[in-house]
């Protein structure tokens, strides 16, 4: 009885990793994933360009009104904030190309600036979906920019 019992728990216990394996590849974006993806979903109300967009708190500027691939175009915010730097994230909308970060590093009092400069895209126009927020969350800014080869 011993001898018929073993191989079925073997195949029990093999069933079970693969299944577990199986669940956890395509279920995984959905779980672990989930609160990055739902952020990006939402258009925000401004795309940077050199026209300002004002938030309740903050405003931001971009140096040109479209992002050219490689080539470095500044990025302007001013916020009544006592962080040190300001943290750009950046997803592409129309394309995955992973997530753009960028530290925008205090200038003056309430002024932050970096240089945005996304990579290139096979594309010859595509939207870059994120936010400008603050370390400690205090500032989130909804933002879109528009990148044009």
């Amino acid at each position: 009885m011993k001898s018929s019992q073993h191989p079925l728990r073997r195949f029990v216990s093999v069933f079970s990793l693969f299944a577990c394996v199986w669940i956890g590849y395509f279920f995984a974006d959905s779980f672990l994933f989930a609160s990055a993806n739902e952020q990006s979903n939402v258009a925000p109300d401004c795309v940077l360009s050199t026209t300002t967009c004002d938030f309740s708190n903050a405003s931001a500027t971009l140096a040109n009104d479209t992002v050219e691939p490689l080539v470095p175009s500044t990025l302007s915010v001013n916020a009544d904030s006592e962080a040190s730097y300001l943290l750009v994230e950046l997803e592409g909308v129309e394309m995955n190309m992973g997530i753009y970060k960028l530290k925008l590093v205090k200038t003056n009092k309430n002024q932050f600036q970096g240089d945005v400069m996304l990579p290139i895209c096979m594309d010859a126009e595509m939207t870059w979906r994120g936010s400008i927020s603050s370390p400690d969350k205090s500032i989130s800014l909804p933002i879109d920019v528009r990148m044009v080869r």
